[in-house]
């Protein structure tokens, strides 16, 4: 069980060490363009998170509407 708590841990480090590096490229980059094509880039990537969004969104719902389905089919 200690392990799993170790492995949990240094995933977690890994994954923000991971979205750290990636979002100091991808300001380094905004930075080198030209503001018009920073901005396009900028609402570009914000398109796109918020897609990302609304798809796991639902899921979310998605995944909670066949638990419910499934608690109805088969009772505890």
């Amino acid at each position: 069980m200690r392990l799993l708590n170790v492995a949990l841990v240094v995933l977690a480090l890994l994954a923000t060490l991971g979205g750290y590096m990636q979002e100091k490229k991808r300001l380094a980059t905004i930075l080198a363009l030209p503001p018009d094509a920073a901005r396009t880039l900028y609402e570009r990537a914000q398109l796109r998170r918020e897609r990302v969004l609304i798809g796991l969104t639902a899921l979310l719902v998605a995944g909670a509407i066949a638990a419910l389905v499934l608690f109805k089919i088969f009772p505890r």
